[in-house]
C-alpha cells in the first residue's frame, strides 16, 4: 500500500513535470539580421537636438542642431585668433558623438597635415570648443524607446591668408 501511495504522490507529479517542463524553458532566437534591422536608423527615430530646435519640424531639427554646433565651433576658431603662415583652403572633417545623456564629444578630427603645419593649435582648440558645447537632447530609438549614442560627421572648410 505504501508503494502505491508513494507512486501516486511522488512519481506521477515528477513524470508530469518532466514532460511539461520543456515548454517552460523554451527560448526564442532572434537572428543577427533582425537585430541589425531593428537597430538601424530609420526616419521615425529622433535625432539629437537642442531645446531651441524642438519647435521645428522633425526634418529641420537636425539641421538646426548641426547649425548651432557649426556656429559655436566657428566662433571658437575665430576667437582663438589663429594666424596662418601661408594661404589655406582645406577641408577638415570632425566626427562628433552625442551620447545617451546628451554629452557631446569629439571622436576624431581629420585634419590635413598642411593645416596642422599652418595652424598647430587647431586640434586642441577644436577639442576645447566641442567640450564647451551645451548638453544636447540625445537621439531616441523610437521602436524600443531608448536613448542611443549617435555619431555624425561635420565638414568644415578652413580658409586663411597670412597677415602681410
Amino acid at each position: 500500500m505504501e508503494r502505491k501511495l508513494f507512486f501516486k504522490l511522488f512519481l506521477i507529479p515528477l513524470l508530469f513535470f518532466q514532460f511539461t517542463s520543456c515548454d517552460l524553458f523554451e527560448s526564442t532566437t532572434v537572428s543577427s539580421k533582425e537585430i541589425k534591422k531593428a537597430s538601424s536608423w530609420s526616419k521615425k527615430d529622433q535625432a539629437p537636438s537642442f531645446p531651441e530646435c524642438e519647435s521645428l519640424g522633425k526634418e529641420d531639427q537636425f539641421d538646426c542642431f548641426q547649425n548651432i554646433i557649426s556656429e559655436q565651433l566657428l566662433m571658437s576658431i575665430f576667437d582663438a585668433n589663429f594666424v596662418a603662415s601661408y594661404p589655406l583652403d582645406e577641408n577638415i572633417v570632425l566626427t562628433i558623438n552625442v551620447d545617451k545623456k546628451g554629452v557631446i564629444s569629439l571622436m576624431e578630427a581629420e585634419i590635413p597635415s598642411s593645416v596642422l603645419e599652418a595652424l598647430p593649435d587647431l586640434e586642441t582648440s577644436l577639442n576645447d570648443a566641442v567640450a564647451d558645447l551645451p548638453q544636447a537632447l540625445p537621439a531616441t530609438k523610437i521602436n524600443v524607446g531608448v536613448y542611443v549614442d549617435t555619431k555624425f560627421t561635420l565638414p568644415i572648410q578652413i580658409r586663411a591668408q597670412p597677415i602681410e
